[in-house]
């Protein structure tokens, strides 16, 4: 009896250790039925995050569609631009600025036309078309170069002005050369004198010099922006 037992427990250790060793082995070959390939959500989480930003866009809660317009600002993904274009129409300031920053500082031109249309608009406070021209100067898209030097002859408050003169040099296209002076002579402001004499020279520089680099406007460098460029402007933050 007590060699019967003994046979019983060499068994069972004999079986303990098969089954164990032979573990890993049927973790890896997988059960039947089982779907060994990952899925679609695992090999492509980037175009999962796209999908589900945007559809928290659409979501009644502003600070929902805030982290969407963060999570797509900080995409990859090509598809972004086009959802914080959407974005840019948001009845939340938050969310509209944030989304008009991103576009600027992903430089989208395909974003120009919309962005110059809310800079154009009569709902449009001095706050949201200065956050516009500075993201439109960070663009550089030719195409706002126009639209911004006929809004210069608008009836507009010095910092909303000293930022398109700014934008306008950063954009750097020759044809504002002309309008930027003409602005500098009829104004006796020396703040806009000044911005003005710095925003012809950038654009001439260019012209001299093609592959001259000037830096874009960056939130967190306030000295390279006009003085007051973001004064009263709601935080997207």
């Amino acid at each position: 009896m007590i060699r019967l037992q003994r046979n019983l427990v060499r068994a069972a250790f004999a079986l303990s250790v098969f089954s164990f060793g032979a573990a890993p082995a049927i973790a890896q070959v997988g059960l039947p039925g089982s779907n060994p390939q990952r899925s679609t959500r695992q090999t492509n989480p980037g175009a999962s995050d796209i999908d589900e930003s945007t559809k928290n866009l659409r979501d009644e809660d502003p600070a929902v569609r805030l982290e969407a317009v963060k999570s797509l600002a900080a995409s990859q993904d090509k598809k972004a631009v086009e959802h914080l274009i959407e974005a840019t129409a948001d009845l939340d300031p938050r969310v509209k600025i944030k989304a008009i920053d991103a576009l600027g500082t992903l430089r989208a031109a395909d974003a120009t036309p919309v962005l110059v249309q809310v800079l154009y608009m009569r709902e449009s406070e001095p706050w949201l078309q200065q956050r516009v021209l500075v993201s439109l100067g960070k663009i550089g898209d030719t195409r706002s170069a126009k639209p911004i030097a006929d809004f210069l002859s608008r009836d507009t408050d010095a910092a909303t002005k000293g930022t398109a003169i700014y934008a306008l040099g950063e954009i750097g296209d020759p044809s504002s050369v002309a309008d930027l002076k003409r602005i500098g002579d009829s104004s006796s402001d020396e703040t806009t004198q000044r911005l003005v004499r710095d925003a012809v020279a950038k654009i001439e520089q260019r012209q001299i010099n093609p592959e001259v680099v000037v830096k874009a406007l960056r939130d967190s460098e306030e000295d390279q922006r006009p003085a007051s460029a973001s004064a009263a402007s709601p935080l997207a933050y």
